[in-house]
């Protein structure tokens, strides 16, 4: 790709597209928001990618790679838009997707109207082959390939698009998975199989097995996507590498993304984490909460030590998933989530969105329904003339009557129905943020807030406030950030070994070796093949240890990186896991038994490093970056007369004192009364808040 040196990120979200440009002659990110287009995202891409390379002055044939966070699994599983699909189990197992855990919703732990989600395929679907491992992986029943010959047969004839194949005790030994796929191949030519063997061969069957059909029915959709994504690019930008984040924050070759397209979920989400970590690691912030608020969700991830939390447990959907993930929280609050009475009068929030088509009803597309957005321009806090860098107007005349509607429903003035809807938002998010720190015993008054977003520097400080947090820090690009984790992130392959249990003191070393050995040749087979050279290669061993008799296992990277596996290094291992225990649990029993249950290796290709641009400073006036004045409504103040500042005018060092509104093309921050935003070095904005009483300072 001789002379292409352009690197471009594009996250699609709910509402917008966001694209950020990487050039590294320069160097500077150029950021640029195109409207997310439902029917077709693809179109919305190409549409970002073209706003980007407009902003920057750049040519099409520049482009070496795109960089992409992907909803396209994410909407198949909400909307359930998945492909058909069927799933071959060992005899006498095809309910474990219904049984479960035999567990109610956490929401519905006392409600019996709450229901588990509907598994993925339904039980005509769910077929059984006649063949049995036991425990260790030996065969009982040998695998009778008449039976799964008819299952094939029987999904052709009900159109089936892609099968799951998951046999008991086969991440132990996958040869019954392995022969019954060459089968189904023969005998459905075209149609995508997923192995659990292959997509998650570790222990437990229930979230095996649901991790195995998730990727089945998402495959055959990704792969669509990203054929179509590919042939819009190549013509767009010539030949072009087409990368895709994983949910672990990681990105991944097409190939990958269309074998495990199960790990694509949530990839967008993500990046914004990732993003977090790089920021707080640039200014010696290693304890973050990171939060999203787009136009459609509100996205919540924890940073702590400086690395974003991943997590081998997780949901899609309320449905289990045993990959890597980052651990995100998500819940339906965004600028455009919609106002609502409920039955008994009550004021409400979302989760349902505007979205892109038709959007809120400022956006002038045809929306009728009043959302945050909405309020915001109500109150003075959204400029009508500067969304989106002045490209898109809003219609403030159809923001007053559709939150006028709503006051008058609820007998309220215009800007106290304004302010109710932006108090009920703020307190869903702060209730979110809640479930992932104050509810797993985290202190939050210990933790920065960094949140971004197109919406979200307009409610950070009052999320902060309300949680008694030390600063809540809006970062440049918000409104883009997410795509700038796309940019910042290396490439990434997760592979593991499952042992089934083995006391750590009593393992052999040279068992243990050779399975990382042949997990790091293949992660390095992988990564070279992908154009890394050795040299950008990086291999992290981990394990999953736990108590003997005990059932759930914890994930810890093996201590002495780089020393070569050892009796040594074994014991540090165990000391590590007590350690890990007793901080997770309070207690921890010396002595107790210590099982392996399963080996990692996380392989990471490293990208070439981007930079934020840092400006020269500019003193604490920040009277060059003020270009206005504006009425904005504040709680128990009313309407107040409020300074208007363009950020890119900022500069290191400044400081701006509230009620101030400081506006960028892709997002605004608002600096309530009696606080001050300090600008720093590459124009982040930080207001300090007092930890104890979360009183401004």
């Amino acid at each position: 790709m001789e002379g292409r040196r352009l690197r471009i990120a594009v996250d699609v979200g709910g509402t917008f597209t966001d694209a950020t440009l990487w050039d590294p002659v320069g160097p500077r990110l150029v950021a640029a928001k195109a409207l997310t287009t439902p029917a077709d995202r693809a179109i919305g891409v190409i549409e970002g990618i073209n706003a980007a390379l407009a902003a920057a002055g750049a040519r099409p044939d520049e482009v070496r790679e795109v960089v992409h966070g992907s909803t396209t699994g994410t909407n198949a599983l909400i909307e359930r838009t998945g492909a058909k699909v069927g799933l071959l189990t060992t005899e006498g197992f095809r309910d474990v997707l219904e049984i479960g855990r035999i567990m109610r919703p956490e929401a519905g732990l006392y409600d019996f109207t709450v229901d588990l989600p509907p598994p993925l395929v339904p039980r005509y679907l769910r077929l059984e082959a006649r063949e049995r491992l036991d425990a260790e992986g030996r065969v009982l029943v040998a695998l009778d390939e008449a039976s799964v010959a008819a299952a094939a047969d029987r999904f052709a004839r009900e159109g089936v698009e892609a099968v799951a194949v998951c046999f008991l005790f086969s991440f132990l030994n996958p040869e019954h998975e392995e022969r019954a796929a060459r089968i189904l191949a023969q005998r459905l030519p075209g149609v995508s199989v997923s192995l659990s063997c292959r997509v998650c061969p570790e222990i437990r069957e229930y979230e095996r097995s649901s991790t195995t059909v998730m990727n089945a029915y998402l495959a055959p959709v990704m792969s669509a996507y990203l054929d179509s994504l590919q042939r819009q690019l190549d013509k767009s930008l010539g030949k072009v590498r087409l990368s895709v984040i994983q949910a672990n924050g990681g990105s991944t070759s097409v190939d990958q993304a269309r074998r495990k397209a199960v790990t694509t979920v949530n990839s967008g989400p993500a990046g914004g984490v990732v993003a977090a970590a790089y920021y707080g690691r640039l200014h010696g912030r290693d304890r973050l909460v990171s939060v999203d608020m787009g136009g459609t969700s509100f996205d919540i991830g924890l940073v702590e030590n400086g690395e974003s939390k991943v997590t081998t447990e997780g949901s899609f959907q309320d449905l289990p998933v045993r990959i890597p993930i980052i651990d995100l929280h998500i819940i339906g609050a965004g600028g455009g989530s919609i106002a609502w009475r409920d039955a008994g009068g009550g004021l409400n929030v979302g989760p349902r969105s505007a979205g892109a088509e038709p959007g809120p009803a400022c956006y002038g597309r045809g929306g009728t329904s009043p959302t945050v957005t909405d309020a915001n321009l109500v109150l003075g806090r959204l400029s009508p003339d500067y969304f989106n860098g002045g490209r898109m107007g809003l219609d403030v005349e159809a923001a007053r009557a559709v939150v006028g509607a709503l006051a008058a429903q609820m007998g309220l003035g215009l800007e106290e129905a304004a302010l109710g809807v932006i108090r009920v938002v703020n307190a869903n998010m702060v209730k979110g943020i809640a479930t992932v720190t104050i509810l797993r015993g985290i202190d939050v008054r210990n933790f920065s807030l960094l949140s971004f977003g197109g919406a979200g520097g307009v409610h950070a400080v009052e999320m902060a406030r309300a949680l008694s947090m030390r600063e809540a820090i809006v970062p440049p690009l918000p409104g883009t950030f997410s795509a700038v984790g796309l940019l910042v992130t290396d490439v990434r392959q997760d592979y593991v070994r499952a042992l089934g249990g083995v006391r750590a003191d009593q393992v052999k070393v040279e068992s243990l070796e050779s399975h990382y050995a042949g997990m790091e040749a293949e992660a390095l087979a992988e990564l070279l093949a992908q154009g890394f050279d050795r040299d950008a290669i990086a291999l992290v061993r981990s394990a999953d240890l736990k108590v003997t008799g005990q059932t759930y296992e914890l994930s810890l990277a093996l201590p002495m990186p780089g020393e070569s596996l050892s009796d040594r290094v074994i014991a540090a291992l165990i000391d590590a896991f007590a350690r890990l225990y007793r901080e997770r649990y309070a207690f921890f029993f010396e002595g107790e038994p210590i099982e392996i249950v399963n080996l990692r290796v996380s392989a990471f290709g490293r990208n070439p490093p981007v930079a934020l641009a840092r400006p020269a400073a500019g003193g604490r006036d920040p009277a060059p970056a003020r270009k206005g004045e504006r009425r904005v409504y504040f709680e128990d103040r009313g309407f107040l007369p409020t300074a208007v500042y363009e950020r890119t005018h900022l500069r290191p060092g400044m400081v701006v004192a509230g009620p101030a509104v400081i506006e960028e093309e892709t997002s605004s921050v608002l600096v309530p009364p009696g606080d001050q935003a300090s600008v720093l070095a590459d124009l982040g904005l930080v207001v300090s808040l007092d930890q104890a009483t979360g009183a401004r300072q």
